[in-house]
């Protein structure tokens, strides 16, 4: 119990008790005047002509003696007072921490683990060094002291001791045991855990959150959006609930170049051509770099070198051909020189190379044409060199586009996964099982074209496909528009500005006769308020020739018209081959497109759902395998691995049903390449503005031993006390022996104003 007076701030001077119940024990100083009051014992005088003499010495000395005993009374009466108020805990608030009693503290350390911390400074990194002011702090503590540890990063676990540790030796361990991870910071998040993790201990009053961070701008501004004022409100939480010191490890104007993309500048890549791939590279320096070394390698083979130059501040292209023998899941990897910060010096790409794309065409009706299927021109299209593969007969052609013919009675069981996209021809309707399998498959990231006809039932495509915008149809369908028995009316492709990748190779190429092309008829379709769905092309009516939408990881396009004769001439104009092969680049570019994530992103993968257990093990860049979570749903199993704390390269092997393996590029965040941090001015006026915390460079002996630490940091007025208490003992001892010379020790400019009195008179 603390009973605490009113402090400076009500102008009376502050103090407190530690132990006010030991007040009461203040009445023992009344005990030497009782005993010298009650040795003052009546008697009668007797008149004696041999105490004349005596009694007359005793005057000229009573004086002196009265005022000897008085301060023998008053310093025995003193060292009394002096015990209770020494075991009372007088504490001053106005006199700050230097008479205040050393109280156990609860301290929250911080250690800034994103990627940023790891710049090497003067021989090692700037986690190295957090890791070492850490260990300082929690060596320093005193007994009582109780401690968190919390690791500022987007990846769990972001409290490292979330309980509190009274065992400083535990907290050490497990500084010890901290690695860099190549995260960015989540401030947010790490300060809400902050803020809960000091409503612990409520016994500790004390409470400090000691921050050991580089203080990133980028991680710690948050930006204009919502994420700055809610770094600033948690800020001043943490505020009224302990006292904020901050321990910059940071370095000013930190020189960095950074590869801060690789990326294929094509859908999907095939052995017939070089692909091309492009990375960017960034100067986030003060001064020019020349001559710096690149390396492009290839499933660690070195492929090319070049060097280049790049000014301050500044931002280069660096494009590449790089041409693949065979297909497969390939490894890229581009590297610069090393400079001070490697972790940025490097940035990998996975590349699947297919050797065929296998595309299912699913013939829903037959067409007025020579051989009477829907799917013939798009047969045609799909392998200009050669016959489409037919279930149960025939053998693949040798074109880079694998077509396989099934019938729509075919569907019912048949297995999507082995295909990369898949053609529903004037197919009529669709059934909830068949919708579910199909949606599996779009998750998975396979790619589907709808492509409409006169078999078409509107009402069933909307009620299992389309569901109000919730399944896989980018679409809802309308009614009919043109005759296309009359055909009096002419419809025409118009691609507006040619923005969409699908239509955007045919700008500034007229002779492909795209904006020419005419159909007699289509189906109105209207998409959704709120929903990914996009135009790639349109009509001149308004109305949406192909629609689109990315569903999982896949992409579902609608095309409204017929890819036969039956509603139009579209399939013998020049536009049709071109216009069917982008639909099938983009239709097959999810499948691959989310190999590449950033550190901290988990690795995902759908499949449709199988009778036997799926087996799933990931290699890490660090050469450990360990077992991925597998998730089975009603219609599909989704597998999921969030430990991508590490840059590099995950290989993901599923053993069953297939034995298959998938490459997966984890890079760090390129906002971590740029070092610019915040100062001291900074932190106060913008960040911290209104809150009163301390500022360091460096922890006040970090390099002492606890044992050694000042003895002021440990006191309080109790102690201050106790050492006038023996003091003042040892003075009455020597007064009651010989006054004179307790009365030196006790004043000892006393006695010589007293002698130069005396010989004065």
């Amino acid at each position: 119990m603390v009973v605490r007076f009113p402090d400076l701030n009500d102008g009376v001077l502050g103090f407190a008790w530690g132990a006010p119940a030991l007040l009461w024990w203040l009445c023992l100083a009344a005990a030497p005047i009782i005993i010298h009051l009650l040795s003052k014992r009546r008697h009668r005088e007797t008149e004696w002509a041999a105490m004349r003499f005596l009694l007359e010495a005793l005057r000229k000395n009573s004086r002196r003696l009265r005022i000897e005993q008085l301060v023998l009374l008053a310093v025995r009466a003193l060292i009394l007072i002096l015990v209770v108020l020494a075991l009372a805990q007088l504490l001053l608030d106005d006199l700050g921490g230097f008479f205040r009693p050393r109280q156990p503290v609860h301290k929250v350390i911080v250690i800034d683990a994103s990627a940023s911390m790891g710049l090497v400074a003067r021989d090692e990194t700037l986690f190295e060094r957090a890791r070492q002011t850490a260990r300082a702090v929690v060596e320093q503590g005193r007994p009582g002291d109780v401690f968190n540890l919390v690791r500022l990063s987007n990846l769990p676990p972001a409290v490292i001791v979330p309980n509190l540790a009274y065992e400083p030796a535990k907290v050490v361990e497990e500084i010890e045991q901290m690695q860099l991870p190549h995260g960015t910071a989540d401030v947010p998040g790490c300060l809400e855990k902050i803020a809960d993790l000091l409503k612990l201990a409520p016994e500790v009053p004390q409470k400090e959150v000691v921050f050991i961070s580089d203080f990133q701008r980028t991680s710690w501004s948050g930006g204009p959006g919502e994420d700055a004022g809610r770094i600033k409100g948690l800020l001043k939480q943490i505020d009224a609930a302990a006292s904020v010191v901050l321990v910059d490890v940071g370095q000013l104007e930190a020189a960095n170049v950074a590869v801060t993309s690789l990326e294929s500048l094509e859908s999907f890549v095939t052995p017939a051509r070089p692909a091309a791939l492009r990375a960017m590279i960034r100067n986030f320096g003060t001064e020019r770099v020349t001559g710096r070394q690149l390396e492009l390698v290839v499933d660690d083979k070195v492929v090319e070198q070049r060097a280049f130059d790049l000014t301050a501040g500044a931002e280069t292209s660096e494009s590449f051909a790089v041409p693949f023998a065979y297909g497969g899941e390939r490894r890229v990897q581009l590297r610069l020189q090393k400079d001070a910060f490697p972790l940025d010096d490097q940035r990998w790409l996975v590349v699947p190379v297919k050797d065929r794309i296998r595309v299912l065409c699913v013939n829903g009706g037959n067409a007025r044409s020579a051989t009477g299927k829907a799917t013939d021109y798009l047969e045609l299209a799909l392998a200009p060199g050669g016959s489409a593969v037919r279930t149960g007969k025939g053998a693949a052609d040798r074109s880079r586009i694998e077509p396989t013919v099934i019938s729509e009675g075919e569907l019912q069981g048949f297995d999507l996964a082995g295909y990369d996209c898949v053609f529903f021809c004037n197919v009529r309707r669709f059934t909830e099982r068949e919708a579910q399998v199909i949606e599996t498959y779009l998750q998975a990231g396979g790619g589907v074209v709808w492509c409409l006809g006169d078999h078409v039932s509107a009402d069933n495509y909307d009620q299992v496909l389309f569901r109000q915008g919730a399944g896989c149809l980018p679409a809802r369908l309308g009614d009919r528009q043109g005759d296309s028995e009359k055909r009096e009316t002419a419809f025409q492709f118009d691609p507006q500005d040619f923005s969409h990748p699908i239509v955007a190779a045919f700008q500034g190429n007229p002779e492909a006769g795209l904006e020419r092309t005419q159909s007699y008829a289509y189906i109105q379709a209207t998409l959704p308020a709120g929903n990914n769905s996009r135009v790639a092309l349109n009509f001149d009516t308004g109305d949406p020739a192909i629609a689109e939408r990315a569903f999982g990881r896949g992409r579902s396009i609608l095309v409204t018209t017929s890819v036969d004769e039956q509603w139009g001439t579209w399939p013998l104009w020049p536009s049709f081959l071109p216009l069917v092969h982008e639909i099938v680049h983009y239709a097959v570019s999810g499948r691959w497109g989310d190999r590449q994530k950033l550190v901290g992103e988990p690795l995902t993968e759908v499949f449709a759902a199988t009778a036997v257990d799926i087996d799933v093990g990931v290699d890490s860049p660090d050469g450990q395998t360990h077992l991925a979570h597998v998730v089975r749903e009603e219609s599909f199993s989704q597998f999921s691995y969030e430990q991508t704390g590490e840059s590099g390269v995950y290989s993901v092997n599923f053993a069953h049903p297939v034995a298959r393996s998938e490459l997966f590029a984890v890079n760090i965040d390129p906002r971590e390449s740029n070092l610019a941090k915040l100062v001291q001015d900074e932190l106060a006026g913008e960040l911290l503005a209104g809150i009163d915390f301390s500022y360091l460079t460096n922890w006040p002996g970090e390099d002492t031993a606890p044992d050694s630490a000042p003895a002021v940091q440990h006191g309080g007025l109790s102690r201050w006390l106790l050492y006038v208490l023996l003091y003042l003992m040892f003075t009455e001892q020597l007064l009651a022996w010989d006054f004179h010379k307790g009365l030196w020790l006790l004043c000892p400019l006393v006695p010589p104003v007293l002698w130069l009195i005396r010989k004065g008179a």
